[in-house]
């Protein structure tokens, strides 16, 4: 069989060579797509940067990627000219609906995309110059919802390019409406978590907080969750609706973080060196900087097993640098302990032999 014969052959009614017309036709605006992609990159966007405005920089941003996807479905429309299918009508019925819905994404994206940038480049500065930190918190729910609304505008009309009607759908669930307002309990009772959040401010980004067993900073208020990254460096989404019903500390609003401990002397300490003792911590405590000094307690509380026992507390108001205040503190205590012969205690016995 030669090359003629074999290009010649038909299948589905078409033949090969025109099915090949297509892919090649399909591949050409493929690789005219990429052009369009690399002279937006190099050429529009320094054209875009030399104006003062930055709308037209956030459209030829916002535009690269589904213009591609447009160039594509277009070379595919060209090339299915080149192709038909008497015999087999529903081929072209489903093309058709499967072109109208990658369009109809496609624009729902760059729509999404776009209002999404106008919000970063114009609505978020503005923010950052008011006073409240409410509309901090309102800014990444909106555009989520913005995305939402996008995209459910695009699906409805994809249905209905089905032939699906929404309205006799919805109106016909019936039992199914219970159903599925059951299921949509959790999403509701979420949604209700993030307006208390957003109302009585428990806390904001950026902010240290504990809820239940999870201890760590605040990263990102959803419409469902937030999002709170751990001391342990993980991230953890917390249903909006636990807010509603569990207590939460805000660590970042507390005006100092407490430092608490015992220090135990060894028996062999009389009262002087156990006054000395006390002199020396005090000192040290207020002799730091980012300490409270008036909230200072230090006290000789127990003859313990195996030590004298001082209990500490103190008050560090530097929250940032609370470990590198610490440090210091018990340092100084050490080396004055040191020059004062003030022996710290450890787990000892004395065995009493009795002749």
């Amino acid at each position: 069989m030669d090359i003629n014969s074999l290009l010649s052959q038909s299948y589905f009614d078409n033949t090969i060579i025109s099915y090949l017309i297509f892919f090649l036709t399909m591949t050409g605006f493929v690789i005219f797509g990429k052009m369009m992609y690399y002279f937006s990159k190099s050429i529009l966007k320094k054209i875009a940067k030399k104006t003062q405005s930055k709308f037209d920089d956030i459209f030829v941003d916002m535009i690269e990627e589904p213009l591609i996807v447009f160039i594509v479905i277009f070379g595919i429309s060209i090339g299915w000219r080149f192709l038909s299918f008497p015999n087999y009508p529903l081929i072209p019925k489903y093309y058709s609906h499967i072109i109208y819905m990658i369009l109809t994404l496609n624009i729902a994206w760059f729509i999404s995309r776009f209002l999404d940038s106008l919000i970063e480049h114009y609505l978020i500065p503005l923010t950052q110059k008011t006073k409240t930190e409410l509309d901090d918190h309102l800014l990444p729910v909106i555009r989520k919802m913005i995305s939402v609304i996008v995209f459910g505008i695009a699906i409805i009309t994809i249905l209905d390019e089905f032939g699906i009607e929404i309205g006799p759908m919805l109106a016909g669930l019936g039992i199914g409406g219970l159903a599925f307002a059951l299921a949509s309990k959790d999403l509701i009772s979420n949604l209700f978590g993030s307006t208390t959040v957003l109302l009585d401010k428990p806390f904001f980004l950026g902010e240290r907080i504990k809820v239940g067993s999870y201890d760590g900073t605040v990263k990102e208020i959803g419409i469902r969750t937030t999002q709170i990254e751990t001391l342990e460096g993980s991230l953890v989404y917390i249903p909006n609706s636990k807010f509603t019903y569990t207590e939460v500390e805000n660590i970042s609003r507390q005006w100092a973080r407490r430092m608490k401990m015992t220090i135990g002397l060894t028996y062999n300490m009389n009262s002087d060196k156990i006054k000395k003792a006390k002199e020396i911590i005090r000192e040290a405590i207020i002799s730091e900087e980012g300490t409270s000094k008036e909230k200072i307690m230090v006290n000789f509380t127990e003859f313990g097993d195996f030590s004298k026992n001082i209990m500490v507390i103190y008050w560090v108001t530097d929250k940032n640098n609370y470990f590198e205040i610490v440090d210091k503190i018990n340092l100084k205590i050490m080396e004055s302990f040191e020059k004062n012969k003030i022996e710290f205690a450890f787990p000892t016995q004395t065995i009493e032999l009795v002749k």
